[in-house]
């Protein structure tokens, strides 16, 4: 198999999915099997799924993004913050049970509520070189979030340090869509980070999310926003007066922000220290007075391997793409006060073992005349992103490596023409009802083909034990047991293979 074939190839050649349309594909029984087994592993947990469909513009990487989709819904509804948080908890408790029952290296971070509101959310993710989001986190305090975080409490925390040696600087633009706004970023051009020889200089990266929650109207798909920017309010210069603008137009303006560590002075000498000194001087020429400059000091450094973490002050933050998996949203009164939906508030009776918070009095008040706006949460699981996240993060060069809890089967059994009857045998003792221990959820691969086809396919669907009877059994009676996932492959025979098998599949 080419090793550079991607995972949404590999579950089309495993016979897992078939697509249909550009965003849309179909599960086939196997693929079937793996979504079977996650609903019910959520239903032990919570329950309600439902079909979503999304008019996404650029569908990609299989189903990871769709337009199609099955998702787990959960929304709540309380009555005062303390027991709507207290529901927050219950469901993040829930979600990482159900994580951690696949026994995935799944991560919890702080997230940006965006354009959902509230108060808080968190984000659970599975790291994988094609994520498309960037989380961070510290192995010293295990503090984790999404970049996407604006990092107020970074910022409002970090150390007043001496920048006059961390020359030199380095100034990243961004324009707006319409055209009016330029905003210059000044940070150093090199920072020290932890290596693995020690501290190690790095170019720095500007975190543009920082900057776009500063600034939402900003454009990031424009290449030279500087250049942009200039030639685009050249043209519409008025020939007459030179300086004035058409009346229907905003006017041009430049704002120009700074990393705490680049020192002041350099900031006031922009026009002076400019490396492409005639755009600016064109840029100039064009703002006139109307630069303004943001005083607020903030760190505008993308965080990279081995930086310093805001919290524990240890250098051992590691920076890692991951694909989200599930979202939780403490929404507050963010939608219940706009639509005005409220839930009937029923007095309590006091004096009979009945303590009343003080969220419970103010409810219970006249004056909210026996109504409240609720207290909501929203909550959800790609059920879908799960299959491709786990795949892709799981998969080596053979193939498909699937978990025990969402494996279609959680084991193959392969055997040459020799030996088939005794494969028959064996499926039998692994999946027939026994007091001492569970079944095994196993499968007996006797389509019509080769062994070596048969081998090479197992390894490509991914299932978590290949039980093999082979050159092995016809020497000394032994099933030879593989599972890649541990590095593994061990002789057993058949009077211990159950409990062998059972043992391993707590593992995986």
């Amino acid at each position: 198999m080419n090793c550079a074939e991607d995972t949404p190839s590999k579950l089309i050649r495993g016979g897992y999915v078939r697509q249909a349309h550009s965003g849309f594909f179909h599960l086939l029984p196997l693929g079937l099997r793996v979504q079977e087994k996650l609903e019910r592993l959520i239903d032990k947990h919570m329950s309600e799924f439902a079909r979503k469909y999304r008019d996404e513009p650029r569908p990609r990487q299989g189903l990871l993004r769709t337009r199609e989709f099955v998702m787990k819904d959960l929304y709540t509804f309380d009555a005062n913050p303390d027991k709507a948080a207290n529901t927050y908890q219950k469901v993040r408790q829930a979600y990482n049970s159900f994580f951690n029952e696949l026994r995935i290296p799944f991560l919890v971070a702080k997230a940006h509520s965006g354009d959902m509101g509230g108060s808080r959310s968190h984000e659970y993710h599975l790291v994988t070189a094609s994520g498309e989001d960037t989380v961070i986190s510290c192995s010293s305090c295990s503090l984790t979030y999404n970049e996407e975080v604006v990092l107020i409490e970074h910022n409002s925390k970090m150390r007043k340090e001496s920048a006059a040696d961390l020359g030199p600087y380095q100034s990243w633009f961004g324009i707006s869509r319409d055209r009016c706004h330029l905003v210059e970023v000044v940070v150093p051009q090199f920072l020290d980070y932890r290596g693995d020889h020690g501290l190690e200089r790095k170019e720095v990266q500007v975190n543009t999310f920082l900057i776009r929650s500063q600034y939402p109207d900003l454009d990031l798909s424009i290449e030279r926003p500087l250049h942009t920017f200039v030639e685009y309010w050249e043209k519409q210069q008025s020939p007459v007066s030179g300086r004035d603008w058409p009346a229907a137009r905003s006017s041009p303006r430049l704002t120009l922000l700074h990393d705490y560590r680049v020192p002041q002075e350099y900031v006031r000498c922009r026009e002076s220290n400019s490396p492409t000194t005639n755009l600016y001087n064109r840029l100039f020429a064009i703002i006139g007075t109307r630069l303004h400059q943001d005083s607020t000091s903030l760190d505008l450094a993308r965080r990279q391997d081995g930086d310093e973490c805001f919290r524990c002050k240890e250098r051992s933050l590691k920076v890692q793409q991951a694909v989200e998996l599930a979202h939780t949203f403490d929404l507050g009164q963010r939608y219940s006060k706009p639509l005005d939906a409220k839930f009937i508030i029923k007095p309590v009776e006091q004096g009979k073992g009945n303590a009343l918070t003080q969220q419970d009095r103010c409810l219970t008040s006249p004056a909210r005349q026996g109504y409240g706006h609720f207290y909501m949460g929203c909550h959800g699981i790609g059920i879908s992103r799960i299959i491709a996240a786990v795949a892709e993060s799981l998969a080596d060069a053979q193939g498909l490596i699937w978990p025990r809890a969402m494996a279609p089967y959680e084991a193959v059994i392969l055997a040459t023409k020799a030996h088939e009857a005794v494969a028959k045998e064996l499926w039998d003792l692994l999946t027939r009802q026994d007091p001492c221990s569970a079944p095994v959820d196993a499968v007996l691969d006797d389509r019509d083909k080769g062994f070596g086809w048969k081998l090479k396919d197992a390894d490509l669907l991914g299932f978590p034990i290949v039980i093999i009877l082979g050159g092995t059994f016809t020497n000394s009676e032994l099933c030879e047991v593989s599972v890649r996932r541990l590095g593994t492959c061990k002789n057993v025979s058949v009077a211990h293979i159950r409990d062998y098998i059972a043992r391993t599949l707590e593992r995986i």
